[in-house]
């Protein structure tokens, strides 16, 4: 986990944030390849490290005690030295570590190991295979071409012979191809070895205290005669060289102790934990980097953020959280990760219903759930209001994302709290009832299915329209060219609107700065960025919306205090389990 942890950090240092070109990969591509993976990994290094204490005198003095057996039992394996032990643990910790670590941070949750009975797929394949029978007396052989591929049993049994052809043979764990490689293969014979164990002069006692105490005793012995070898061959050091050498190493630490110094008084940094993707955030923290020097730290993840937080607690690095999602931001403030700001430049930029009323976060951005109708459809466009979808003469013909999505769970809980819990789950029935295909996808996936005639009418998020239309792919251009939004009970409580926002991190050590960038998002040059880039509707009510926005159409907006969305998002949930949507 350590490991994991530090290499998850340092790549989002080293790739400056997280890329999001793989996260939407499907997880039936990265759980078989997050398996593959990892299995290779850890036959490599299993492999590369059992050589390794064979080569190496020092290390050999510990594995000795696992050749030293001279009859094969399954207990066999669990006669190794605690330094031995030691080794293959840290190795199994850094391969786990660092495959973990690489691909999290490039697949997000996706990642999953195949596992049987608890094991992974191809381990227990192996040992179905007989692999338990590597230390016993049952000579199993696979054949010469398959024992080119897999380590078998018979072959394992060949590398504890003490016979010299068979020495230095057969380090496989599990895949015989890298002793191929290695050109230290060696294919079964008929029959098994003679005898097994060590060869004559090197045997060892079979006492525990031996066993445990000599391999120390002899692995100090070989370092030190090996120091002293390498210590008389070293020239003689003189006084004058020995001065010169301490001036030069009290030099280097003074001047990296002032540059480290340098750095730090002059570096002012931010750190976000962030559930917007890299490529939505990039454009606004590089405009605040010009503007103030100040540089950031993104750590992007579109779960989980929150558990970190939990878990990090007073040591937690984050200064900033941005979300996409009320329901999402509602829950660091009900789990007490937010500071309470004071701040007369958000109260004044940001409306009372969009932001909490303990002032822990903030609403920065604006979407709207709107109805998007393919162009060929004349008799859709009389579809004024979301209530409207749920009419029998729509069957087969709408087109929807799962129902648990934030972002339908959200639009539930905006009905729950304008028309009750009784009349709306009849509309999410009768809703059901009218779809074209079960609910899969993404919004950009429904306005595709139009453009492929598989519905007429999807429920979406504006903003997706508009990556649509300037994609710079065209045949995502000719889907968004086939269909026309419409912002639905423009004639009573207005359209069902989301937020995009964030807040300052509870433990933070730089509030100050935090503010001042939330101030930033909130100024007009970010909140046109908010449209320019992301197709989103500015909170501020003095920042006028873009041109490409307002060539969509104007609409009024449920003004709902956005906190109650969030309050009602679980019976909302609820509501979406009963109906199966």
């Amino acid at each position: 986990l350590m490991i994991a942890t530090l290499l998850f950090e340092c790549l989002h240092i080293w790739f400056d944030g997280r890329p999001a070109y793989a996260i939407s990969a499907q997880s039936w591509i990265i759980a078989p390849a997050f398996t593959i993976t990892l299995f290779l990994f850890d036959d490599l290094t299993k492999y590369i490290l059992h050589r390794a204490l064979h080569k190496v005198p020092f290390l050999w003095c510990f594995h000795k005690v696992h050749h030293s057996a001279e009859v094969l039992t399954p207990f066999t394996v669990y006669r190794t030295h605690p330094i031995e032990g030691v080794l293959f643990g840290v190795r199994n910790a850094l391969v786990q570590g660092v495959t973990i670590s690489c691909f999290f941070y490039f697949f997000g949750n996706q990642v999953q190991l195949i596992t049987v009975l608890g094991t992974s797929t191809f381990l227990f394949i192996f040992n179905a295979l007989g692999a338990n029978l590597r230390h016993s007396h049952v000579w199993l052989r696979y054949g010469s071409i398959l024992e080119h591929i897999i380590i078998s049993p018979a072959q394992h049994q060949t590398h504890h012979s003490a016979a010299d052809r068979h020495v230095n043979t057969n380090y496989g764990a599990v895949l015989a191809i890298w002793d191929w490689a290695g050109k230290t293969l060696y294919v079964s014979d008929t029959t098994p070895p003679e005898s097994l164990g060590l060869a004559e002069g090197n045997k060892l006692p079979h006492k525990v205290t031996s066993l445990w105490l000599i391999p120390c005793r002899d692995s100090m012995t070989y370092f030190i005669s090996t120091f002293k070898k390498v210590r008389f061959s070293m020239p003689s050091l003189t006084l004058e060289h020995s001065r010169k050498i301490i001036l030069a190493t009290i030099f280097a630490a003074i001047v990296g102790l002032t540059s480290v110094s340098t750095t730090n008084a002059s570096a002012e940094e931010l750190n976000i934990y962030s559930h917007r993707q890299p490529f939505l955030i990039n454009p606004f923290l590089k405009e605040y980097t010009d503007q103030t020097g100040i540089k950031f730290n993104v750590v992007f993840a579109s779960k989980g953020l929150a558990q970190r937080l939990l878990s990090e607690g007073q040591r937690s690095p984050a200064d900033i959280i941005l979300t996409v999602d009320i329901s999402r931001l509602y829950v660091y403030a009900d789990k007490n990760l937010l500071a309470s700001i004071d701040s007369k430049v958000l109260e004044s930029n940001i409306p009372k219903h969009l932001r909490d009323t303990g002032n822990r976060w903030f609403a920065f951005s604006k979407r709207a759930r709107v109805i998007a109708v393919s162009t060929n459809a004349k008799d859709a466009r009389s579809i004024k209001r979301y209530e409207d979808l749920a009419d029998p003469k729509w069957s087969g013909r709408i087109c929807s994302r799962p129902g648990s999505h934030v972002y339908n769970r959200a639009l539930v809980a905006s009905l729950l709290h304008s028309i009750g819990v009784e009349r709306t789950e009849k509309w999410a029935n009768g809703l059901i009832k009218n779809l074209a295909r079960r609910p899969q996808g993404n919004d950009r996936a429904q306005i595709k299915a139009i453009h492929e005639g598989v519905c007429d009418i999807a429920i979406i998020n504006n903003y997706y329209y508009g990556k649509l239309k300037h994609s710079k792919n065209p045949q995502q251009r000719i889907w968004a060219a086939g269909v026309k939004l419409i912002f639905p009970n423009q004639s009573d409580r207005g359209t069902h609107i989301n937020i995009s926002g964030g807040g300052v991190a509870k433990y933070s050590e730089n509030k100050e700065r935090a503010v001042k960038f939330l101030e930033f998002l909130t100024s007009k040059s970010a909140q046109s960025l908010y449209a320019k880039i992301n197709f989103e509707y500015p909170v501020n009510q003095s920042v006028p919306v873009s041109k490409e926005l307002l060539s969509w159409g104007m609409f009024k907006e449920d003004n709902i205090p956005i906190e109650k969305i969030a309050l009602l998002s679980r019976d909302g949930q609820k509501l979406i389990d009963r109906v199966g949507w």
